[in-house]
């Protein structure tokens, strides 16, 4: 896997120049609401302005369905200018009443969890295909075994000195311990999150929750009607992280209510950034996700770009989804998995900083760059560069500029 990588050529022409464009984006188990998650996509096009000297300003928020935010963003530089429609699905309410549901029921659920990825053999297949993101699988229990650890010997020496029977005094103590350390570990260490987020994944592979299933039916349907109704270039459908599951079963979902989606549109293509979608795919009883994986695979209409980082552990490196998955070959290769270096996005210093903290890392895939690099997520949204054409060197961006007013001038 080159980096930067090298797709089939795309010859520049105007239709490699965006105008118009269409996000559809889920994030990944997160409590952030839209409010604040457009507060930071504004942030984070900051950076773009500064690094590309561009202007991005979003112009309108509007609700267009349950957990489905629409906002308009206008971004422009010299001789261009783009309008991007960005779609925001929110799971927020799932995540919070998560947080909220009692801590014996949430260490329940992660225990079940936690034991169907063993038995069903999921776990072992992370350690063969990536060993890293293992790392990542069991890190929650391996937290939860040091906070029994630390309680029993707390236990045992609260039992040595007070003058009570240490049968009597030693459960009690124990089981306030690991509770305080469960609940202090937990959220400093994101421990209880991940424990959620596990829990949240298992029911998604085996399909038992219809909160998330009428989510994505939703998002499904209303990206139909956008992109029927909205006359766009470029049509991108984003996962990350967690996200990048549930935007497959999407545009999976979109492909079963329509086989030819917006024959019009040059640019159409699911896009996976940091994705955990394996964790789904792998498990032996997610077959209603394979199948609409399938699907996507098999569409000529439909591109699928994957962008994994070495840096991050929280992603399946070096892996082909769809091969992984048992996903016959389709009518063209899918995905092109493209593997970016976030020491080349970000200045030294920012690299230093954020190395060590392993949820910032996998963050800068839908954060901005403070250095010019082709995979940047506010141009990839807003910038005037089609996705294939950016992906074909790390100057398309430029390229497309330049060659957008050389054009511009032949044509005028």
């Amino acid at each position: 896997m080159a980096e930067p990588p090298t797709p089939n050529p795309v010859e520049f022409s105007l239709s490699n120049v965006i105008q118009k464009r269409a996000v559809f984006f889920i994030g990944g188990y997160d409590p952030k609401s839209p409010v604040a998650f457009y507060e930071r996509l504004d942030r984070e096009s900051s950076r773009f302005e500064e690094v590309w000297g561009t202007q991005v300003g979003r112009q309108e928020t509007r609700d267009l369905a349950p957990d489905i935010t629409q906002a308009t963003y206008n971004a422009s530089g010299e001789g261009w200018r783009v309008e991007t429609d960005f779609h925001f699905l929110g799971l927020d309410d799932i995540v919070l009443t998560g947080f909220q549901a009692p801590l014996y029921r949430r260490l329940m659920r992660y225990a079940v969890t936690f034991g169907d990825y063993i038995i069903s053999g999921t776990a072992f297949k992370f350690l063969r295909h990536a060993w890293r993101f293992a790392i990542y699988f069991f890190y929650p229990a391996m937290m939860a075994l040091l906070a029994l650890a630390i309680s029993s010997v707390a236990a045992g020496l609260i039992g040595g000195i007070l003058p009570v029977s240490t049968t009597l005094i030693w459960p009690a103590t124990a089981f306030l311990a690991f509770v305080i350390c469960v609940r202090l570990g937990g959220e400093r260490y994101h421990v209880l999150h991940l424990m959620d987020l596990w829990s949240f994944s298992r029911d998604f592979a085996r399909d038992l929750n219809p909160q998330v299933d009428e989510k994505l039916n939703r998002f499904s349907e209303l990206a139909l009607r956008q992109i029927q109704n909205g006359d766009y270039s470029e049509v991108l459908l984003v996962g990350h992280s967690t996200g990048g599951a549930l935007i497959l079963d999407v545009a999976g979902r979109m492909l079963e209510k329509q086989s030819e989606i917006a024959s019009d549109t040059h640019n159409l293509a699911v896009v996976t950034v940091g994705s955990t979608a394996l964790k789904i795919g792998l498990h032996p009883a997610a077959n209603h996700f394979r199948e609409r994986v399938s699907r996507i695979h098999a569409n000529a209409q439909f591109k699928w770009f994957e962008f994994q980082c070495l840096t991050d552990i929280i992603n399946f490196i070096d892996t082909d989804p769809a091969k992984l998955m048992g996903i016959a070959p389709g009518v063209e290769t899918k995905p092109i998995v493209n593997t970016i270096r976030i020491k080349r996005m970000v200045s030294p210093d920012a690299y230093k900083r954020m190395k060590g903290n392993f949820f910032r890392v996998h963050y800068q895939f839908v954060f901005g760059n403070n250095l010019q690099y082709y995979y940047d997520f506010p141009g990839i949204c807003f910038g005037p560069s089609s996705l294939p054409y950016r992906l074909t060197e790390p100057g398309a961006f430029m390229d497309s500029v330049h060659g957008y007013l050389l054009s511009s001038a032949e044509n005028s």
